[in-house]
């Protein structure tokens, strides 16, 4: 037999593959957390579930695609729903590698929305879309439409979901670092959501493992948190060293025993400090 003759076995091959781990997904994973036909009064599939793996996910995920996978993602499903009156409900389930990914999509999509506890550990409606957050799970629905009847779609379809993850899970530890004033807390994993919340470069300047931001007043903090004291002290030395040298930053002055300011363009003071495992960072409007 010839190489060429045997491509069309390896390609047959990659083609069943493909269509056993979709099935494999759709009945015991992500997959099988979406409702069937006849599930949900008055809304059906339409068509099956499709399931996306990182290489796949900007199929899904769009522009989002770069940050979904910084917050550590595995996989996700889509499928759309309809009614008789042709409204449609688009519905995605990511399974991230932990609570903190879950949690911290949820976060980032409920940023300033009124959050309540009906669905999950914490859901929100707004213009067009519901989401909410349980365990390793994030789902979020979408619609061009927004009425009575799609919201309570949106209900039932997560009630559905719900219903479908046993376990909770627990809440990211670093929550433990913000508080009762804090407002519009976010958590991250890497320079592209800090980027969201302040932009200091392009690249991992701080050589983040987790961090969570939050406003005191006029104030943003920002939290980075280390193995322990002495990367903390470590990945501070560097960020002083890089930070200092950009002609967006200016007095620059070191303020104290692993402590310095700087003002940005715009006039915004920053401290750094270090405290413990964690880099702290105050930016000051």
């Amino acid at each position: 037999m010839t190489r060429l003759s045997r491509y069309p076995r390896y390609a047959g091959v990659m083609i069943f593959l493909f269509l056993t781990f979709n099935i494999a997904m759709s009945q015991s994973g992500p997959g099988s957390f979406l409702p069937e036909a006849n599930e949900i009064a008055g809304w059906r599939p339409a068509g099956d579930a499709e399931i996306f793996r990182s290489e796949s996910l900007e199929r899904v995920a769009g522009t989002e695609t770069s940050l979904i996978l910084e917050y550590g993602f595995d996989y996700a499903a889509e499928r759309q729903y309809y009614n008789y009156g042709f409204r449609v409900i688009r519905v995605q389930v990511y399974t991230m590698d932990n609570t903190f990914g879950s949690y911290g999509l949820f976060l980032r999509h409920s940023r300033k929305e009124k959050v309540f506890s009906q669905f999950g550990n914490s859901c929100y409606e707004k213009q067009g879309e519901f989401g909410f957050w349980k365990q390793y799970y994030f789902i979020r629905m979408t619609s061009d439409v927004s009425n009575d009847t799609v919201s309570e779609g949106y209900r039932q379809i997560a009630s559905f979901i719900d219903s479908k993850i046993k376990s909770r899970g627990l809440f990211p530890g670093i929550m433990n670092l913000s508080d009762q004033g804090s407002t519009n807390v976010r958590i991250f994993r890497g320079p592209l959501a800090l980027s969201e919340i302040y932009y200091f470069s392009p690249l991992d300047i701080f050589f983040i493992r987790e961090g969570i931001a939050f406003d005191r007043g006029d104030t943003t903090k920002i939290l980075l948190r280390y193995a322990d004291n002495n990367e903390a002290v470590r990945r501070y030395s560097e960020s002083a060293g890089m930070l200092g040298s950009m002609s967006k930053f200016t007095d620059f002055l070191m303020d104290g025993l692993y402590v310095f300011t700087m003002k940005d363009r715009e006039g915004k003071k920053l401290f750094f400090k270090v405290k413990e495992n964690d880099l702290e960072i105050s930016i000051c409007k």
